[in-house]
């Protein structure tokens, strides 16, 4: 669809859908951004207004936390082929600051953060399982923060996902010596590190009582018993984030990966020889990339994304205005406040069946898993129903994001986080930045803007010096996995992987892509 109209001097209007099949609590959502369009240019502010309509189900607001969909918003020249879409921010800063509207439902509020760089739309009112739907939501954008003067001719679009509100407050990191490698507090004390603040945490080899570091023992882990300090700055999961309701889904990397310049897409070419080497299905992973200019498709724009190495992850974090989670975060995201339970898993007890029959007919964003009692995918079983007609291809890999929460779900059927973050246990293994060794301690939780590399031959690198992975030429950007690792596990992976405290890989490094690892980013709050 596409309509025109005078702005810059000519504005050609499109158009810009994103669709996922989400889930908020216990119940699957759809994200769905239409009509977006560009008015009232004012020259002397270097401002555009960007308008569009956005629904989505299943949104809530409790006492506790909410949901909330990030927006960024990206002009390009409608000339340019292929397309290079430039994230811009917005003109004003803080909760629903001059310029941005709401549009239709007066029960949702815009929030900025101090940076600009997008929005987060969340609802105003308490209530759950509510269904928004919002026509003109407006947002003005500062065009000349994305390169565009008075004269360009440009398209706008807005990409969205869905998040949810992690609030301020402490936790427990550990699980009482159950899962591999968990924290505790001494070498006669098998309590869980409680974090209590975003001070400084001095870990020692105290009997009791401290803060001890516990080794899986992976190629250049701190071993166990290290002394090291975690600084203020490394985000531990007491202060107030967001966190991405879903591991990253096809659709959405399609989308990043088709809005990037031509010389940087074969860096972050998925199917080449780096990644899965095939454009045809490989471990139910249907991305394709084709032409002489490089663009891509998916068939499965809701399943998660697979075969992201941390620098793919990376680049995707820094398009999206977000960051890293670290691996004290994960266990914030998946425990909640409350006590650990003994190899826990992200639903807050250690009951776990493993997801085996897909609802018969092609996966379409709508598929459920029909076998009784199912709440994690893992254990490297082939898969029946669905897409699995296909062939082998399609019997071994990644679902869609959200696939076991139905209407009646409890948290422990839904495979849910206490706070509603879905897939934090099996599905794709979550890449974290590590405690275990200096580089992944150096993490300040610095956040995306938008830019990517433009170094030549290292184009479409995320390039925030304090990421993991930051090249010694800090231009080049992070070009390694040092200071990266993975937790909760896959679906090929054994159960106890899956385990909230399991940190057998959470020092990993790896640079490869596989195609069991995806991954998903956060955002510290900084509002009131």
């Amino acid at each position: 669809m596409s309509k025109m109209k005078r702005i810059f001097p000519v504005i050609l209007l499109v158009m810009s859908l994103l669709v996922a099949f989400f889930v908020c609590d216990v119940h699957a959502n759809n994200l769905v951004i239409s009509n977006v369009r560009l008015e009232d240019r004012n020259p002397s502010s270097k401002t555009v207004v960007v308008k569009f309509n956005i629904s989505w189900e299943n949104s809530w607001k409790t006492k506790i936390n909410h949901d909330a969909i990030w927006l960024t918003v990206r002009l390009y020249n409608p000339a340019q082929t292929p397309t290079e879409k430039k994230l811009c921010q917005v003109s004003s800063s803080g909760l629903n600051p001059n310029g941005m509207s709401v549009g239709s439902a007066s029960s949702l509020e815009v929030f900025v953060p101090s940076d600009k760089n997008g929005v987060f739309l969340r609802p105003s009112t308490f209530g759950f399982n509510n269904t928004i739907s919002s026509q003109n939501v407006a947002l003005t954008v500062k065009y000349d923060s994305c390169g565009f003067t008075d004269t360009a001719m440009v398209n706008a679009s807005v990409f969205g996902l869905e998040m949810v509100f992690i609030p301020e407050g402490a936790f427990y990191a550990g699980d009482y010596n159950t899962s591999n490698a968990s924290l505790n507090r001494g070498s006669s004390d098998p309590n869980p590190w409680p974090i209590l603040s975003e001070s400084v945490i001095a870990v020692t080899n105290l009997a009791t009582n401290g803060y001890r570091y516990v080794s899986a023992g992976n190629p250049g882990e701190d071993a166990t018993g290290t002394a090291f300090t975690i600084s203020a700055s490394y985000p531990k999961g007491y202060k107030s984030f967001y966190a991405m309701k879903y591991e990253i889904t096809e659709g959405q990397w399609v989308e990043f990966f088709n809005s990037l310049p031509t010389l940087a897409r074969p860096n972050r070419d998925l199917t080449d020889n780096l990644h899965k080497s095939t454009d045809t299905v490989s471990y139910r992973n249907t991305i394709s990339c084709s032409g002489a200019l490089l663009s891509c498709s998916t068939n499965r724009p809701s399943r998660a994304l697979s075969y992201i190495s941390w620098m793919d992850l990376a680049a995707f974090l820094d398009w999206a205005a977000l960051r890293p989670m670290t691996e004290l975060e994960y266990e914030k995201i998946a425990r909640g406040p409350v006590l650990p339970v003994l190899g826990e898993f992200a639903w807050g007890t250690n009951n776990i069946t493993t997801a085996t029959t897909i609802s018969n007919g092609d996966e379409n964003g709508a598929e459920v898993i029909v076998n009784e009692l199912a709440n994690a995918h893992y254990g490297n079983s082939s898969l029946s129903g669905g897409d699995t007609a296909n062939g082998n291809d399609y019997k071994k890999g990644p679902l869609r994001v959200g696939i076991f929460a139905t209407t009646d779900s409890t948290r422990e059927k839904a495979g849910a986080g206490y706070y509603g973050v879905m897939e934090l246990s099996g599905n794709l293994k979550e890449q974290i930045v590590t405690i275990g060794n200096a580089s992944g301690r150096n993490f300040a939780g610095s956040h995306g803007n938008g830019q990517l590399t433009i170094v030549p031959g290292y184009e479409g690198n995320a390039d925030n010096s304090d990421w993991p992975g930051i090249d010694g030429v800090v231009s080049r950007g992070v070009t390694s996995a040092t200071g990266s690792g993975f937790k909760g596990g896959s679906w090929e992976d054994a159960a106890s992987r899956l385990r909230i405290s399991d940190r057998s890989e959470a020092a990993k490094i790896s640079t490869q892509s596989f195609n069991n690892v995806g991954g998903r980013g956060v955002r510290t709050y900084d509002g009131n």
